[in-house]
């Protein structure tokens, strides 16, 4: 008997230390709770209450996806509306419902939530593993709506139990794509290359649904041509809301038609280490990359195109870039609200071989109506975020590339870009070149009737190889040193080439000092100098070429004071 109790207890220590090794391996975090939603309804294309099916009670997570993936299949062979591909609803009652794995939509088929008192009061959890994704979309002409999606994001180091925020790029609320996840960049150069538009995926709705505590991407899309995401509040816009993600709430890549209106994304991080930085998104629309560089992989990959990004609020990016495309074509990014961000709009190419080569431009880029960092507009209480110590470096930033693709033969201008109307406020630039707008490798860039105010360095800084560029009636107020050797200007003339040369022509003629037919109205309050030519720059001119509209006096600082 002694020795069946010495067993015993030995079996009891090791179930105890593997039960507390469990508990380490995830922390203390979060699980999912059990399953409190009772009912499953299905309804046709008019809304029609075809079939219920009741939850018992204590269901397992295997049992709850099991029945759930029935519910959608069931619906996905209703009669199809041939106008809008939709044959019907799932809804599910109020409650939690917590699947083993994900949940997968069927062609036609809207996934959506009840709401009570103009609220969503579903929630749907997915058992968490380092790649969960809870809503898995695989074909066209679906929809979720009215849902509140919680990945449980793991707040404890699972060695040490320590608080940090985690990381996981596969972890995701909803996934958008019928590209395999699980295979390399290399391998699915011949998927992409037999797949037209045609038959990407196209009409889905993502509207009004929650989206907390995921360690990869609020929202992911890939290879698609025609999604929306969208609020229908569009005043505060809390209803449409991605919150606590580990990299992005939305990243698009090789994505098409796609429009994201009166959302919020906000508490980004920690971010994918890339050097050493870490690199976080609020909404980014890219294409897929291939990072050894190769030509040919590359060229197989279309880049983002005709996207729209209205009326949203992105906010506490503290790493990184707050509403981003790298090579995207048509792509408009108008009347958002960005606070607590690092580098709220940036529009580039893309980096290969360590950041030496970049290549394959942006072109035709609509930047109109934003607020950054409005502190006048009372955004903050306005949208609930509290302001904290996140410095902005950058506020709006576009640039061309190097090269235009990796055979690096031709200078990667940014073709057509539009700057126009927005608020840019407290920009706390710490590199000379740096301020409230940039812009570099550019062709017919139009800057024009944009506020910026309390800012280092420059208000509009003009770096390099900018073509054609029209400058006229922006407000350019209280420009300051962030360091005492540098030079703060209105308009600061940062590289060479700025000029008509449509390329890097070193013969072009010099900078016209004599300018006669700038227009004059831009407005400068205590900016140091309204403009600045950096010294040592080459090659840059003027007249006919960029059109400042300014009061020209190059040697000595103006200041005005408010009226």
């Amino acid at each position: 008997m002694k020795q069946l109790y010495k067993i015993t207890g030995i079996f009891t220590v090791f179930i105890m230390a593997f039960i507390s090794l469990q508990s380490t391996a995830v922390g203390a975090n979060e699980v999912c709770g059990p399953t409190t939603g009772t009912l499953i309804q299905l309804l046709d294309n008019d809304g029609k209450l075809k079939q219920t099916f009741s939850l018992e009670a204590n269901s397992s997570t295997t049992t709850i996806r099991r029945i759930l993936n029935k519910a959608i299949t069931r619906v996905s062979v209703y009669p199809q509306d041939e106008s809008n591909g939709k044959r019907g609803t799932v809804r599910l009652s109020k409650g939690q419902f917590t699947a083993s794995a994900f949940i997968m939509m069927k062609e036609g088929v809207t996934l959506e939530g009840t709401v009570e008192n103009d609220r969503p009061v579903t929630t749907m959890c997915t058992q968490p593993t380092s790649d969960a994704v809870t809503i898995k979309i695989m074909v066209s002409h679906t929809g979720v709506k009215n849902l509140i999606l919680d990945g449980k994001r793991r707040t404890e180091d699972p060695r040490t139990g320590e608080p940090r925020n985690h990381y996981s790029a596969r972890n995701r609320g909803v996934e958008v794509t019928a590209i395999d996840q699980s295979k390399s960049t290399a391998d699915l150069v011949s998927v992409y290359s037999v797949t037209n538009d045609l038959e990407r995926l196209q009409n889905i709705l993502i509207e009004d649904v929650q989206i907390t505590g995921y360690e990869g991407y609020g929202i992911y899309l890939e290879h698609v041509n025609g999604v929306t995401v969208k609020g229908s509040d569009s005043r505060k816009r809390n209803k449409m809301i991605i919150k606590d993600i580990g990299y992005a709430g939305i990243g698009g890549y090789s994505a098409s038609n796609v429009t994201v209106r009166h959302t919020t994304v906000r508490d980004l991080g920690p971010g994918e280490t890339v050097g050493n930085a870490k690199q976080s998104y609020g909404m980014a629309f890219s294409h897929r990359k291939d990072k050894a560089g190769d030509v040919m992989t590359q060229s197989k990959f279309p880049r983002s195109d005709t996207i729209v990004i209205d009326g949203n609020v992105v906010a506490n990016n503290p790493s990184w870039e707050g509403i981003d495309t790298h090579s995207g074509h048509n792509v408009s990014f108008t009347n958002n609200v960005i606070l607590n961000t690092r580098f709220p709009i940036i529009v580039g190419g893309l980096d290969y071989k360590g950041g030496s080569v970049s290549a394959y431009p942006p072109s035709n880029i609509k930047i109109v109506g934003n607020r950054i960092n409005g502190e006048s507009f009372n955004d903050y209480e306005d949208y609930g975020i509290d302001k904290n110590a996140t410095v902005s470096e950058r506020g709006i930033t576009v640039n061309g590339t190097q090269f235009n693709d990796l055979s690096e033969t031709e200078m990667g201008f940014l073709q057509t870009v539009v700057i126009k109307g927005n608020y840019v406020n407290n920009v706390q630039a710490n590199v000379e070149e740096w301020g409230g707008i940039s812009i570099h490798v550019t062709k017919n860039a139009l800057i024009e009737g944009n506020t910026i105010e309390n800012s280092f360095n420059n208000g509009i800084a003009i770096l390099s190889s900018n073509k054609f560029t029209k400058l006229q009636g922006n407000i350019i107020n209280h420009i300051n040193k962030s360091d005492e050797k540098f030079i703060q200007a209105g308009i600061g003339i940062r590289g060479s080439h700025n000029n008509g040369s449509p390329t890097n022509d070193y013969a072009i003629t010099t900078l016209n000092m004599e300018n006669n037919v700038i227009e004059r109205n831009n407005i400068f309050t205590e900016v140091g100098r309204e403009i600045h030519v950096q010294d040592k720059t080459v090659h840059n001119r003027l007249d006919n070429w960029i059109a400042i509209s300014a009061l020209l006096d190059w040697n000595q600082p103006k200041e005005r004071k408010k009226q």
